[in-house]
């Protein structure tokens, strides 16, 4: 860099000024927090959309059927809705590839990333075509379990036969949906989920009123809308450009147990879910008849749509903290918590209220007035929904936890929290009828959210309200504040004077002076290459910086320009003329490692020194 630097800017001491002994900037500057927001709100959206996408089939299909053919056969589809849940199962290869690529990610170890997803897709994908085999052999088998009666169990049957095919569709456009935006390509995820809504709209009117295929050309529709819609996606992740692609030349089946054991608790949640289903589609049929499980129907694709708010909150919350917790940066992980858990809080106190005051015209959207199911569906939209509000805290820190590897309480609540639901249900019907089944769901939140207090005062030994206590982070956790430098560049000026404070602030911490020194220049270079090419005019830019002085002298770049990566653009002319990119190729041959990723379009370069 040919910038000088002034030696009026550092205090006497020879350490930056802001630096004598401890790191007396704040953590997170405003920079730092809108690079923060800005990767959650990107994959916000695509998570709360894959969630609703899969209930919204469901709720189209419940909404065609009551309307073309009868309150039967939307009590035939809601007795499904158990199998439907075991499909779920999936979600533990999904969350668990999900959670250790994001470490991967954190750590800088994308090839190590890159083979786990393609085995996870590998398997996810056999482990598909075998539910759907078993489906298609076994569907009077399934009717029979799930204790269909002589008037739902053909259509019942029918209904199976057209949803089997579509299986691995559903299973793979629910993994490649979470993946789209590790490359940065959100736009694909769109084009997925507007193909599966308007085709299963589409088929479903197409082959109910018209070739008049009954639930069968119901289960039908939604299968192709799925297949589609995950051919759709799949091409995001075709190509060795993309930061994750498919490679089925080097698989990590070793990985799988650790995959399983970090998404143990999207099993545990099935079996709960699946319980829950079970139960109340039982209890319900038994004590009112068919007419409550057609509601409890219409009540899984309401709350499915919108529980996507707590739930996507929750998941993209999951995959940031993932990141952070691998790069161990604590103060961007209690943010990015902080951010989710109030987004959310709005979003749902916003959904509640929609849903309760439009409680008689979204009844009349699936029954008439003269039909017992109308009032059951009215009272469940009044007693229901605070439900949402309960459920953002308890996924929020269950996810969090989740991505600690804290599998012991993160088990105990996604199973208790579904199957509380049912028990809950069961033992208040007698009493008060269905209501106890819409008020068991908030019921059983508060009992997950009570157990989390305990479990926060039995380590703590106080009452606290503390995020950091609740979130269950080690005191001992991320870099002490002592060894960590952070901050935000806006111009080459702001650069020039910033890598001379890294290089004092590295000095003041014990690291040699031709290591200090090799990261004022690595940030001068990095960083300077991100404002002369990155940053747009008209446009408000920033980098973000975090030092790291321990066994390793780590430095991290975040930036939210267009995607560079610096090792793979200098791989494009290796063979060319050595003063060419004399810069980048200098840190790139100083540096012990140079890693860099592109997540939810903010890129991140770590290099270690």
């Amino acid at each position: 860099m040919s910038q000088t630097y002034s030696p009026e800017s550092r205090s006497g001491s020879g350490v930056p000024a802001g630096y004598e002994g401890r790191n007396k900037q704040p953590k997170i500057s405003p920079d730092t927090e809108h690079i923060i927001k800005k990767s959650y709100f990107r994959l916000l959206p695509v998570q709360i959309l894959g969630i609703v996408v899969v209930a919204l089939n469901g709720f189209i299909d419940s909404l065609i059927t009551s309307r073309s053919l009868g309150t039967h056969a939307v009590a035939a589809i809601g007795l499904f809705s158990p199998v439907a849940t075991v499909i779920g199962i999936t979600w533990v290869i999904t969350i668990g590839v999900l959670i250790l690529c994001s470490h991967d990610i954190g750590a800088g170890k994308k090839d190590d990333m890159i083979s786990l997803f393609s085995t996870g897709v590998l398997v996810l994908s056999v482990f598909s075509l075998l539910v759907t085999a078993f489906c298609m052999i076994m569907p009077e088998f399934l009717a029979v379990v799930l204790k269909s009666d002589e008037l739902t169990s053909e259509m019942l049957i029918s209904y199976i036969r057209g949803y089997a095919p579509g299986v691995i569709g559903q299973v793979l456009s629910g993994v490649l949906m979470v993946f789209l935006p590790f490359n940065n390509n959100t736009r694909r995820s769109y084009y997925g989920i507007a193909v599966m809504i308007i085709l299963n709209v589409g088929m479903d009117i197409l082959n109910v009123t018209v070739l008049q295929w009954g639930t069968f050309g119901m289960g039908l529709a939604t299968s192709i809308s799925y297949l589609v819609s995950s051919a759709v996606m799949l091409v995001g992740f075709l190509g060795k450009e993309k930061t994750i692609h498919l490679r089925f030349t080097r698989l990590s089946f070793d990985r799988i147990p650790s995959v399983i054991k970090n998404g143990l608790p999207s099993l545990v949640f099935t079996i709960g879910c699946t319980a829950k289903g079970y139960i109340m589609n039982i209890s319900l049929m038994h004590t009112i008849g068919a007419e409550a499980v057609a509601v409890m129907n219409v009540q899984n694709g309401v709350i499915s749509i919108l529980g996507a708010i707590p739930l996507g909150c929750a998941a993209a919350l999951l995959t940031l903290a993932s990141v952070y917790y691998g790069d161990e940066d604590r103060e961007s992980l209690v943010l990015l918590t902080k951010i989710a858990l109030t987004f959310g809080l709005l979003l749902s106190v916003i959904s509640v209220a929609l849903l309760m005051g439009f409680s008689t015209p979204i009844s009349s959207l699936f029954f008439g007035r003269d039909d017992p199911a109308w009032m059951l569906t009215r009272r469940m939209l009044l007693l229901f929904p605070n439900f949402l509000i309960l459920n953002l805290f308890v996924s929020c820190f269950t996810k969090i936890y989740q991505c600690q590897g804290k599998t012991l309480i993160v088990n105990m609540l996604t199973l208790a929290e579904p199957l509380g639901a049912g028990v809950i249900a069961v033992l208040l019907q007698p009493f008060i009828g269905a209501d106890g089944a819409w008020i068991s769901f908030s019921l059983s939140e508060v009992l997950c959210l009570i157990a989390i207090a305990l479990s926060v005062f039995a380590e703590t030994g106080s009452i606290t309200l503390a995020l950091t206590d609740w979130m269950k982070l080690p005191a001992d956790f991320g870099a002490p504040e002592e060894d960590c430098m952070e901050f935000s560049v806006h111009t080459m000026e702001d650069l020039v004077q910033k890598s001379y404070d890294v290089m004092d602030f590295c000095l003041s911490r014990q690291i040699d002076r031709r290591r200090s020194k090799l990261a004022r220049l690595s940030i001068e270079e990095m960083v300077g290459n991100v404002i002369t090419h990155g940053f747009k005019t008209g446009k408000k830019h920033s980098v973000d910086v975090r030092v790291v002085a321990g066994d390793l002298l780590t430095i991290r770049i975040r930036d939210d320009c267009r995607a560079f990566d610096p090792s793979g653009y200098l791989d494009q002319f290796s063979g060319e003329d050595p003063l060419r990119f004399v810069g980048l190729r200098l840190i790139a041959g100083i540096a012990k490692e140079m890693t860099y990723q592109n997540n939810a379009g903010i890129n991140t370069l770590q290099i270690k020194v």
